[in-house]
């Protein structure tokens, strides 16, 4: 299989109840910290290495993993070295309802009621049964033959199948631990969103652990734990995520970005995104533009 070198999506409409994109890496961050409401997620990595955080736990992926992405789960990803290559499939629960697959009998895997594992390497029991059908669905996507479409739903209905056999039975973990990690979660989600909606003012931690509920000690701990970064980075990393898209499609001055992302001075700006990408704005945007 091969992957272009930028970000594509490829999107069959509401009867389709999945789409898949190979995303592009930005500096350091290949994806910012975020989750899918109603929707599993399946990475496939094609090359190289990146180091995940999915749900608290970190994760290195190489070539040939499986990630298993649970509704609701809070997860990003950072380089280790030269960006990975991989594959992401995001399968849309409200679109299956909709759909004539069998919801009732497939919900309890999108909404993460079945504890299905995060990571399959080649060493799983269930790796050589469940990887096959991933890449079947992959490079029907990509060569788009006569009736792909309905191909990839079917090999959409073994992979749910399978995952369903395999994981239909699986012990529950403690329901009462279930319930504190995913109210948890359900805090930092809310400091993430006010940092996503709020970049542009002043936001500190005090801030962000009020909004979470929790000691600034304790949401630094928990914060760091679950992003795989501490709390500062993650809002400078975000600003400078933010800042890159307008110096990619607006003709704004330097200063005036670094205005509008949040930071408070153009030197400062400067000194963060040089510190994060490696280059200048000014250097950034020259290369962009020119290819």
């Amino acid at each position: 299989m091969t992957i272009g070198s930028n970000q594509y999506m490829n999107m069959l409409g509401d009867r389709y109840p999945f789409n898949l994109f190979v995303p592009e890496c930005s500096g350091t961050t290949i994806f910012q910290p975020h989750w899918h409401e109603k929707c599993l997620e399946i990475i496939y990595m094609i090359q190289g290495s990146a180091e995940f955080h999915i749900g608290g736990t970190s994760y290195i992926g190489t070539s040939g993993d499986l990630f298993l992405i649970g509704e609701g789960v809070i997860h990003g990803a950072y380089l280790i070295d030269e960006p990975p290559q991989y594959y992401t499939i995001l399968l849309d629960r409200y679109s299956l309802v909709r759909s004539d697959f069998n919801s009732v009998e497939y919900g309890a895997l999108l909404t993460g009621k079945l504890s299905l594992p995060t990571l399959i390497q080649p060493e799983h029991e269930n790796y050589e049964t469940l990887t096959p059908i991933v890449i079947s669905i992959i490079e029907e996507f990509i060569h788009h033959e006569p009736g792909y479409e309905s191909a990839v739903k079917s090999y959409l209905h073994i992979l749910l199948t399978k995952l369903y056999r395999f994981y239909g039975c699986s012990t529950q973990p403690n329901q009462r631990k279930q319930e504190a990690d995913r109210l948890k979660m359900e805090r930092l989600k809310d400091a993430i969103s006010f940092v996503e909606g709020h970049y542009q003012e002043q936001v500190t931690l005090g801030q962000a652990a009020m909004i979470a509920g929790m000691s600034e000690y304790h949401f630094c701990r928990v914060f760091k734990h679950t992003v795989g970064r501490t709390f500062n980075e993650y809002v400078q990393l975000y600003r400078i995520g933010q800042a890159e898209i307008m110096l990619n499609q607006t003709d704004l001055s330097i200063s005036r970005i670094a205005e509008q992302a949040g930071f408070g001075s153009i030197h400062y700006f400067d000194k963060l995104f040089k510190r994060y990408r490696g280059c200048s704005p000014l250097q950034y945007r020259k290369r962009v533009r020119n290819g």
